[in-house]
C-alpha cells in the first residue's frame, strides 16, 4: 500500500476525531435526561443539546472555566458539574433561580427573589407524570403544576400534593455563583442541598431537546423542542 495515501488517511481521521471532540468540548453537547428533578420541563429520557460557549471556555478534564465571558441569567437552564461532596459524579441540570447579590427563598415550592414573590399562578385540571423507578419500570404519579415567571421565562413547576415542597429560608447568593433549584421543586437536588454554585463550574446552556423517549417509545412532539424559554 501506498504510504504516502495510508499517511494522509491517518492525518484525516485524527483531525477528524479532533475536530469532534473541539465541537463537542467547546460549542455543542447531547445530554440525557435519567431522572424527574426537571419535571415537567424536561422529561425523563431527553436528550437535550448544551450550548458549551455560552458563558465561557472550560478545557476538559479541569474543574473550573479558564475563560468567562457571560453569566447566567435568572430562569437559564444549564449543566454544571456535580457539586464537590456529591453522591453523585454525573453532571447535573438545573435552572438558575437567583445570580449574585440576589436573596433567595422557597416557600413551599413558591420562589421569593429580593423579598418579592415570582408571580406563580395554579395550573387547574389534574397533574400527572411519569416517573421510572430503578429496575427501569414506569410508573404515573400525581403533582400540583404552577406556572411561574422569572424575568422573562415562563415555565411550570411541580409539587408533591401530598407533603411540603422544599422550603429555603432567605439565602444570600455569593458573589460568583448562582443558586440552582429544579423544577420539580420537591424531587431535585440542587442548591438548597449544595448551596450556591461558582460560574466557572457551570458547562453550558441548554437549548433544545432534540429526541426524547418514554414509556410508550419516542415522544415525537418534544423533538427539537426549546426548552429554555
Amino acid at each position: 500500500m501506498d504510504k504516502t495515501k495510508v499517511k494522509k488517511e491517518v492525518v484525516g481521521w485524527v483531525l477528524t476525531i479532533l475536530g469532534v471532540l473541539a465541537f463537542r468540548t467547546f460549542l455543542l453537547e447531547p445530554v440525557y435526561i435519567p431522572s424527574g428533578s426537571m419535571l415537567p420541563t424536561l422529561d425523563i429520557g431527553d436528550y437535550v443539546v448544551v450550548q458549551k460557549w455560552a458563558f465561557g471556555m472550560r478545557l476538559p478534564f479541569t474543574d473550573s472555566a479558564q475563560l468567562l465571558w457571560s453569566s447566567p441569567k435568572r430562569g437559564d437552564i444549564v449543566v454544571l458539574l456535580a457539586p464537590p461532596g456529591s453522591d453523585t459524579s454525573d453532571d447535573l441540570i438545573k435552572r438558575v433561580v437567583a445570580v449574585a447579590g440576589d436573596t433567595v427563598e422557597i416557600r413551599d415550592g413558591a420562589l421569593v427573589v429580593n423579598g418579592t414573590p415570582v408571580p406563580r399562578t395554579t395550573v387547574d385540571g389534574p397533574c400527572h407524570y411519569w416517573e421510572r423507578s430503578d429496575d427501569g419500570k414506569w410508573r404515573e404519579e400525581s403533582c400540583v403544576a404552577h406556572t411561574e415567571q422569572l424575568d422573562g421565562h415562563h415555565y411550570v413547576t411541580n409539587c408533591n400534593p401530598y407533603g411540603g415542597c422544599g422550603d429555603v429560608p432567605p439565602t444570600a447568593v455569593p458573589a460568583g455563583t448562582v443558586f440552582l433549584a429544579g423544577d420539580h421543586r420537591d424531587r431535585s437536588k440542587d442548591s438548597r442541598y449544595f448551596g450556591p454554585q461558582a460560574i466557572g463550574r457551570i458547562k453550558g446552556r441548554a437549548w433544545v431537546a432534540l429526541l426524547s423517549w418514554g414509556p410508550n417509545g419516542p415522544r415525537w412532539s418534544r423533538f427539537f423542542r426549546s426548552v429554555n424559554k
